[in-house]
């Protein structure tokens, strides 16, 4: 058996590695690289959404959602974004397992 080809993402060896070791969802960022995204908003992307898959439980979660928050969108979230994340993607998933 043979493996597939590798893909070339223009990456030296150094920056694929850095994304597989440092990265908050190395699979989502990789496929914004493939689809052309620069990798500054690849990263903030993923890892912004890394923190939004998961309940947050503690101060330091949510301290970290909201800086991903500022680097993504350059200003402060409000309550009423928090709570969107909050009703949408996580109220929505315990309504899901419930039915």
């Amino acid at each position: 058996m043979t493996d597939p080809p590798l893909e070339k993402l223009n990456l030296l060896d150094t920056e694929y590695a850095n994304i597989l070791a440092s990265s908050s969802y190395p699979a989502l960022e990789l496929q914004l690289l493939r689809l052309g995204i620069d990798p500054a908003s690849a990263r903030r992307t993923s890892n912004f959404l890394a923190l939004v898959r998961q309940k947050l439980h503690t101060p330091e979660q949510w301290a970290a959602l909201t800086k991903a928050w500022e680097a993504g969108y350059g200003c402060e979230p409000e309550l009423e974004d928090f709570q969107q994340i909050v009703e949408l993607l996580w109220n929505h998933q315990r309504r899901v397992e419930n039915d």
